[in-house]
């Protein structure tokens, strides 16, 4: 039976495809490399943070704080992003549709953008890292007129509780919008990287002269995104086509044929997985209540 299979490749020929691995190769090594010098740099030098963040001060407080203009261009920010992750949600959708490339994307780059914006921004930044590692933001630390204590970067122990310092969701933002659209649009790779790193530098600029991040907060938000920017551009849109065809066709031959989904050797396997997981669980919580409550 011909089953009607959605692009899922990035159709690039063997030559172009090895090019575009070892771009996103390149990346990688060159955020990793910047992320360990940068970690070396604040780890040995922990008052940069607060020397850096200082040049933004002005009569008592941070120079931006409290301006219209600046308050005024974070509310455009935060409308621009809303617009590309709507015209993203979109594209895919238009690609799903049409069952191929869709506004000059195929649907894997789509996929590729939706995800770039779910795992960095909203997943990596703002649910594990900022509600996790509890870095007070420059505004709540005593050297700048708060009540907390000041933690150098990766030092744990931090009062905040949440929506903390590390890292900068605004920056990861922007940053990741930008990163992706270097990975899926060659011909258009020159001119954004170039936009990269004024862009950076003007959300990071905006986000510490407003007391909300110190300096490296806002240099490792841009080295995460763009790490993860390569990685999921790696294993998402440059992914082995032969294996991604065949595994979308039984995906496709599955959903074609009601009940063959439980005839899979995948199913059957999770369902060996689930009964040993069970079994353990329900043998461990009996052995609990028999050391509670001994059975008669």
């Amino acid at each position: 039976m011909n089953v009607p299979v959605l692009y899922w490749t990035s159709g690039l020929e063997p030559a172009e495809l090895a090019a575009e691995r070892r771009f996103s190769r390149r990346v990688l090594l060159a955020a990793a490399v910047a992320g360990l010098l940068a970690s070396l740099l604040f780890v040995t030098w922990p008052q940069l943070d607060i020397a850096l963040t200082r040049m933004l001060i002005a009569d008592g407080d941070f120079t931006l704080r409290g301006s219209d203009t600046w308050s005024a261009l974070r509310r455009f920010n935060m409308i621009g992003y809303g617009v590309f992750y709507g015209a993203v949600i979109l594209g895919l959708v238009g690609a799903i549709r049409h069952r191929g490339r869709f506004w000059q994307l195929a649907p894997v780059q789509w996929l590729y953008l939706l995800l770039t914006s779910l795992i960095g921004p909203l997943l990596i930044t703002n649910i594990i890292l900022k509600d996790n590692v509890g870095r007070p933001r420059p505004r709540t630390v005593s050297e700048f007129g708060g009540n907390l204590d000041f933690k150098r970067l990766f030092e744990s122990g931090g009062q905040c509780a949440d929506n903390c310092s590390f890292v900068s969701g605004e920056v990861s933002s922007m940053v990741m919008l930008v990163a992706s659209l270097v990975f899926v649009l060659p011909k258009w790779r020159k001119p954004l990287m170039a936009l990269l790193l004024p862009l950076w530098f003007y959300a990071a600029y905006m986000r510490v002269g407003q007391g909300g991040h110190f300096p490296s907060d806002t240099f490792f938000a841009g080295i995460f995104m763009i790490a993860i920017a390569a990685i999921l551009y790696r294993y998402i849109v440059l992914a082995d086509e032969g294996r991604v065809d065949a595994r979308m066709r039984r995906m496709a031959a599955v959903s074609a044929e009601p009940g063959s989904a439980l005839r899979t050797p995948g199913w059957k396997r999770f369902v060996e997985i689930h009964d040993r997981v069970m079994a353990r669980i329900c043998s461990a919580g009996l052995a609990l209540l028999d050391r509670i409550a001994p059975r008669q």
